[in-house]
Order: C-alpha cells, then sequence, then structure tokens
C-alpha cells in the first residue's frame, strides 16, 4: 500500500495515542515530545499545522525519529476510530 498523505489532525492524533504531548507553538509549527518522566527523544517531532495534509517526507522522518515502522502506522491507521486512542 505505502504512506502516502494524511490530514494534520489525524498524524496529530496518532502522536498523541503514541502518549507524546504538545509542548509549545511557534508560528505554523507544533512541537511534541514524551511527557516529563519518560526519556525525551532525539529531537522533538514537528508538526505544520498550516497545510491540511502532512508532507509523505515528514511522515516519513517523525516515524524514523520515533522508530516506528511504516507497517505500524499503516495498521493504526487502519483501525476504526474508537480502537486509535
Amino acid at each position: 500500500m505505502g504512506i502516502k498523505q494524511i490530514e494534520t489532525d489525524l498524524f496529530i492524533e496518532f502522536l498523541i495515542s503514541l502518549g507524546l504531548v504538545y509542548e509549545r507553538h511557534k508560528s505554523s509549527h507544533y512541537t511534541f515530545d514524551n511527557p516529563p518522566g519518560k526519556p525525551q527523544l532525539d529531537r522533538p517531532l514537528i508538526v505544520r499545522i498550516k497545510h491540511k495534509e502532512i508532507p509523505i517526507l515528514h511522515i516519513h522522518t517523525n516515524l524514523q525519529t520515533l522508530g516506528i515502522s511504516h507497517k505500524e502506522f499503516e495498521d493504526w491507521l487502519k483501525l476504526p476510530k474508537k480502537k486509535r486512542k
């Protein structure tokens, strides 16, 4: 199947489902990281909220930072909305 662009809100929902927390907002970018008490990521995840969809390259880079495979992400996308959390 392969990863395709998805809506920004859906990607943010995915990050929150992993337990990441919103840290700050600068210009048109949201920053997410692990909650306090958990090891911080090598780099925070940046999500551009200016656009309606997240580019494929940004999805790929953020999945790499999280250590999540494309298959795991695709499996999460296939879950019914009620089970995604």
